[in-house]
């Protein structure tokens, strides 16, 4: 947990501190108080792991490594990029620099004094530079990790010799339990920059980013105890536990007891542990090697969003007096929960937009009345996801749920698929006959996408099905009953159909009972993010791979895009990018070249409105821009061009090199 008192340098005796020094690094007795406990300490343990002491500069990760960490801890720097920023202007007047490291030291994220920042890269105090204390010593980063606790580390209380000349003040960022640790936040400057407010200036900017996430955390948990309420009723006679996406116990239904007799379970008690293998934040992989031996997957359940945010639910079957279990016998009747999927029927729908809420709300509303559901919307948005999980939804999901497009089969088959045929009915038709779509759905849901385009000689013969429930198959006159259930698709104005003498109205009011209206990918941009993520652990799945780091250049292409085929086009365009990637990271370059051509041209998803003026200038202007005025600002030094746009200096020579071929060619047409 935070303590109350953070270590902060009482005195400033700097000639004492580095003869304390010379005599620790010699195995010489030290005067007594002459070196901060917290100091020593730091020290000790520096000695224990044989910390080189002449070390000039900290290891540094390659850029690959610095963007698959970027990646993983992206909602840590999204956390706590509006406080590293807000603090930026005061950081550049005292000459300090303000940083943002993961739980084991490597810096992702670096804001404030230009002449600071340049002279941190000789010692890698930059992006992708690790101070953890077992490879740099004490430092403020370091040792805040080493202790779990704020600390303030002055000039030459610095265990390696080249770091001595710098100050630093570091607070741990940490989960709601207090006692695992997200990230650390670091501000630095040479020695004579030395503020003593600097240590509650972190302590501050810690706990803004902790409460930042601790909201979002409880949110999460919020969603993952609705989403499991369903899973505790139906499972009652057995144990039931809940665990958050880290792995941690939320819930249990208090037959613990009986899964350790029956099972040999062995669970940790209290929230600050956590169950390796129901870590979500680990790999598939991870999971599986470190998972308990009492832990078996048949009896995990994902519960919320594929991306595995939401956290997993636990069923282990206990045998009863009265027979088996109902985990046992659930998991027989239901293939999908054997197989580990969501107990929600609207959790393979991504997203969670106030467009798209609205429509699962309505959804979920309308899924339990036996009433025909018209789903309307643009191609690729997801109706027919839509419709199955509405059936799932509406109490009878191990009934038939048959699906049709009307739009995409000749008048003659259409009718033969959906009505069926006797024997001889026409050339070519089979021995026997064939049942058509209504029977195959008798008990259950019949899904007839894009029913606009269904021709209109036909729709006499559909309105009889659904007025009196009777079929006639193709050459027969034998009327059979079928009960079924209508939900329909559409991307046309139905209504428009109907006055232009297109669509029957009797037919248009028989279907169009109540509808739902499904916005396009455009109008939730804010879900484009979490769809990516979930295809991401989808695809991942799918080909027996870890998942993908995307660049934040994919992301931003992906917002900017238009995406005229909706959710359909964006899983194809991304199934593609992520079969082409083999570096587990998904860059710029791998993106098609149709996508890439829309982009330079329009504006970011989430200001495409009508209210949003002008299009945005081109992507690849944009970025010569900042590269520009980057190299400018610092005088032409590369280095501290690169430092500012956030990339090596190897990587702005390519993109200096790029720019200048594209002036020529330029200067070649004119």
């Amino acid at each position: 947990m935070h303590s109350n008192h953070p270590h902060i340098p009482q005195t400033r005796n700097e000639n004492a501190v580095a003869e304390s020094w010379e005599r620790f690094i010699h195995d010489d007795p030290l005067e007594e108080a002459s070196v901060r406990e917290v100091v020593l300490e730091s020290w000790q343990r520096c000695r224990s792991e044989a910390v080189d002491p002449t070390r000039s500069s900290a290891p540094a990760e390659n850029d690959d490594k610095v963007r698959l960490l970027r990646e993983k801890h992206r909602q840590l720097q999204e956390a706590a990029r509006p406080v590293l920023i807000g603090l930026q202007e005061i950081l550049q007047a005292s000459g300090s620099i303000i940083m943002l490291t993961d739980p084991g030291g490597t810096i992702i994220d670096l804001h404030g004094d230009s002449r600071t920042r340049d002279a941190g890269e000789h010692v890698n105090l930059a992006q992708g530079g690790r101070w953890d204390e077992g490879v740099m010593g004490t430092n403020a980063i370091g040792t805040a990790i080493a202790a779990l606790e704020p600390v303030q580390i002055y000039a030459s209380e610095h265990y390696c010799l080249d770091v001595k000349r710098w100050t630093c003040a570091a607070a741990p960022i940490l989960d709601q339990t207090g006692t695992t640790l997200l990230g650390v936040i670091d501000v630095s400057g040479v020695k004579d920059t030395f503020h003593g407010h600097s240590l509650g200036l972190v302590i501050a900017a810690a706990r803004q980013v902790e409460a930042v996430l601790a909201s979002r955390e409880r949110d999460l948990n919020a969603r993952l105890l609705e989403n499991s309420m369903d899973g505790f009723v139906r499972y009652g006679s057995d144990c039931v536990m809940l665990f958050d996406h880290r792995g941690r116990l939320l819930k249990h239904n208090g037959r613990l007891q009986a899964a350790r007799e029956q099972h040999g379970v062995q669970l940790p008690f209290t929230n600050e542990e956590r169950v390796a293998g129901l870590d979500l934040e680990l790999t598939a992989d991870e999971r599986a090697i470190r998972a308990p031996r009492w832990l078996r997957s048949e009896w995990v359940r994902i519960i919320g969003s594929a991306d595995g945010r939401f956290g997993s639910m636990v069923v282990i079957p206990l045998q009863h007096a009265a027979g088996r279990s109902t985990a046992a016998a659930g998991v027989r009747e239901s293939p999908r929960h054997a197989t580990g999927r969501e107990d929600d029927p609207f959790a393979e729908i991504v997203g969670s937009s106030e467009a798209l809420f609205a429509a699962k709300s309505r959804a979920r509303r309308l899924a339990p009345l036996d009433l025909p559901v018209m789903l309307l919307g643009e191609t690729g948005v997801g109706k027919e996801l839509f419709a199955r999980a509405i059936h799932r939804a509406g109490g009878k999901p191990d009934a038939p749920f048959v699906a049709i497009n009307c739009g995409a089969l000749t008048r003659e088959l259409l009718a033969s698929e959906l009505f069926g045929y006797v024997e001889g009915a026409f050339t070519g038709a089979r021995r026997h006959g064939l049942p058509g779509k209504f029977e195959l759905a008798d008990g259950g849901t019949l899904f007839l996408d894009e029913v606009g385009e269904l021709p209109l000689d036909m729709q006499p013969h559909l309105l009889r099905v659904l007025q009196d429930g009777i079929v006639v198959r193709m050459g027969d006159t034998r009327e059979r009953q079928v009960s079924v259930r209508i939900i329909a698709a559409t991307n046309r104005e139905l209504r428009g159909e109907v006055a232009a003498g297109r669509f029957r109205e009797d037919l248009f009011h028989r279907l169009c009972v109540t509808s739902i209206r499904l916005p396009a990918l455009r109008e939730r941009p804010d879900d484009i993010t979490h769809i990516i993520d979930h295809l991401n652990a989808r695809l991942a799945q799918k080909y027996g791979c870890p998942t993908k780091a995307i660049s934040d250049e994919v992301r931003r292409a992906f917002l900017r895009y238009r995406w005229p085929g909706n959710v359909r086009e964006l899983q194809n365009v991304f199934e593609g990018v992520f079969a082409l990637s083999d570096s587990g990271l998904i860059d710029f370059s791998l993106l098609p070249e149709e996508l890439l051509a829309s982009t330079r041209s329009a504006p970011l998803a989430a200001d495409a409105s009508p209210s949003a003026g002008a299009s945005a200038t081109r992507l690849e202007d944009l970025e010569q821009q900042a590269i520009l005025a980057a190299v400018a600002n610092a005088g032409g030094n590369i280095s501290q061009a690169a430092r500012t746009l956030g990339i090596s200096r190897s990587t702005l020579y390519v993109k200096l090199a790029s720019l200048r071929g594209r002036a020529g060619k330029a200067a070649h047409r004119h």
